[in-house]
């Protein structure tokens, strides 16, 4: 099956599964979100995905019922219903009220999955990227499906002809359309500090953790625009991606001059995907 979801106890094909006009994701965006990538019931760093949803559930004040617990079984059963050997599973919250009103007091909340196959590989291709000016809001460390700026930024870089693109305001850079972004320099690995301009992304926080595994120094700060073109690497990284390197941006060639520790950070996170999540099923 190509695809499946779920929506407030319904499972069914995904073009089966109707949302009512009281989703308040439909007038307001007013809906939270994550991703999980995985295979069966072996979703990698679920228990992470999970709690970063329910917190940002917390912060803004869903009223819902589920527990960790329910949510890890909801995802893993909509997995193996689907029998994808590999799958992103999409799951969102977002309140429901019977007519339209701008203040979300009284709201319930309606939780949809949705999971459809995903193809990783071991050896991805690099991206070209291009620099536009940060115009978002001040939520960016929340999953929100309040995405227009992402939108129009990452339509526009698919025009030009390039994979995405990396917000900058007043010379910093933050992070990408779709992901965080860190560079390589001088055998030190640097990615932008933690705060409500960037995503707090799991796959970020794992490429730090197999950077201290394999001994490789790191630091958290801010990365100019000029440090950024002058990176020895540049790793992007998602549920989804991994982690990328880039070989362009803005027209112009960057990295590739310490492909070694870009490719052991990158063997270190796609192995771990490969082996946790496409192992053979033990009886």
């Amino acid at each position: 099956m190509s695809s499946y979801a779920y929506y407030n106890g319904s499972f069914g094909k995904k073009d089966e599964i109707k949302v009512p006009l009281s989703d308040r994701s439909i007038y307001f965006g007013d809906a939270i979100y994550d991703v999980v990538i995985g295979s069966y019931d072996r979703l990698l760093w679920e228990e992470e995905h999970i709690d970063r949803f329910l917190g940002n559930a917390k912060r803004l004040e869903f009223n819902h019922k589920y527990t960790k617990n329910e949510l890890s079984s909801l995802l893993r059963e909509i997995s193996v219903k689907s029998t994808l050997d590999c799958c992103m599973i999409y799951f969102q919250f977002s309140r429901n009220f019977p007519y339209r009103k701008h203040s979300a007091m009284g709201s319930d909340t309606n939780l949809l999955i949705i999971v459809e196959p995903i193809k990783i590989e071991m050896h991805p291709k690099p991206m070209k990227l291009i620099t536009m000016s940060d115009r978002r809001y001040g939520y960016c460390d929340i999953k929100t499906t309040n995405l227009l700026p992402a939108v129009i930024s990452a339509t526009s870089a698919e025009n030009l002809g390039y994979d995405e693109a990396v917000f900058i305001k007043n010379d910093i850079v933050y992070e990408c359309t779709k992901s965080n972004i860190s560079i390589i320099k001088q055998g030190r690995v640097i990615t932008p500090p933690l705060s409500n301009n960037i995503l707090p992304g799991i796959t970020r926080s794992h490429l730090l953790r197999k950077c201290y595994e394999e001994g490789i120094p790191f630091e958290e700060r801010d990365i100019t625009k000029s440090e950024l073109f002058s990176a020895d690497e540049i790793l992007v990284t998602s549920t989804t991606k991994l982690c990328k390197t880039v070989t362009m941006i803005d027209s112009a060639p960057v990295g590739g001059r310490n492909t070694e520790m870009a490719k052991a950070i990158q063997k270190a996170l796609y192995s771990e995907f490969f082996n946790f999540c496409l192992k053979p099923n033990l009886p």
